[in-house]
């Protein structure tokens, strides 16, 4: 398993505090196409997306997201290895999965849907990103689906000098 960690891609720019702050942060890590990069790399998503302090719901999205494109490289890739990017820039979110294989995207079955035990991969990855993108070419594949950080919910009492109402 090789991992880059939390490589800063851009200078960082000033916060209203005067703080620097990262533009763009980003953490990869790669390993052998096998069963095991599934939950390793799930694992790697949900300890850097942690780290960097991502709300819980979006450290699941990130987890499902690399967990499906991760599995479809192992599944249908070909490829000897496996990458996965994470990358946060701003309130954006994304998770890219490279290989030197060349998986398509696979027709739905034609059985009933009870009865399916795969191809819904992609159809998750849909419904958690606000965008996602397949790249192929002679190198391979790359997978790239990105989503919106939610903002912190800040309420009047959590300015200096309030309280919260009795009971929260």
């Amino acid at each position: 398993m090789t991992m880059i960690d939390e490589q800063l891609l851009q200078p960082t720019h000033r916060r209203r505090n005067g703080a620097a702050a990262p533009r763009q942060r980003s953490a990869m890590c790669s390993m052998g196409v096998e069963p095991r990069a599934v939950p390793a790399l799930r694992a790697f998503t949900r300890d850097v997306a942690t780290r960097w302090g991502a709300p819980e719901e979006t450290i699941d999205a990130l987890r499902v997201i690399a967990t499906e494109l991760v599995t479809n490289s192992v599944l249908h890739s070909g490829s000897a290895e496996v990458s996965l990017l994470l990358t946060v820039d701003g309130s954006m979110a994304s998770v890219e999965v490279r290989d030197a294989g060349t998986w398509r995207e696979r027709c739905p079955g034609t059985g009933p849907p009870d009865q399916m035990v795969d191809g819904r991969g992609l159809g998750l990855v849909h419904a958690y990103a606000t965008t996602c993108r397949i790249q192929r070419n002679p190198q391979g594949t790359a997978v790239r689906a990105e989503l919106l950080i939610p903002l912190p919910t800040r309420h009047p009492w959590d300015l200096p000098g309030r309280r919260a109402p009795i009971g929260w």
